[in-house]
């Protein structure tokens, strides 16, 4: 029990001091903005996400209970990457039947622009390699949260 709070604790320490890097980096460069630096963010973030998914998935859980939100089904956090406008890495909470969310890794999403709005396609899939059968969407299961940080 003291190993899972000390692990959430940790995954919500690191994403607080994520999220104050971004919010600092709009005011300057910092060093992580070469390739070096955003091969890093991508790299360090998705491991946080595979290693901390668990717990993240049980804070949206619970911060979604408590607004009367109630899923059918089973739940997991994956890493996210995100390309359009720019490009972002972060955790996204799929949700679908139980053999169907084992099989997703990841999650892509794809900014599309209509004219004067933007639309954001989200698909969970297997691998990140396109042109792969494990690039498809998998069936039966949506993505119910997103947390992301620009890259």
């Amino acid at each position: 029990m003291v190993n899972r709070r000390r692990s959430a604790g940790a995954c919500a320490l690191l994403l607080s001091i994520a999220a104050g890097y971004g919010a600092a980096r709009a005011v300057q460069a910092g060093p992580l903005d070469g390739v070096l630096g955003k091969v890093l963010k991508v790299g360090g973030i998705g491991f946080l996400v595979q290693k901390f998914g668990k717990p993240i998935d049980k804070a949206i859980n619970t911060v979604l209970a408590q607004r009367g939100v109630r899923y059918e089904g089973k739940t997991k956090v994956v890493p996210i990457l995100s390309v359009g406008d720019g490009a972002h890495i972060g955790a996204a909470q799929v949700q679908g039947e139980e053999s169907q969310v084992k099989k997703v890794r990841h999650v892509v999403a794809v900014e599309i622009p209509l004219g004067r709005v933007k639309d954001k396609a989200l698909f969970p899939v297997r691998s990140l390699t396109p042109g792969k059968a494990d690039f498809k969407p998998i069936q039966g299961t949506g993505v119910t949260a997103v947390i992301d940080f620009r890259i």
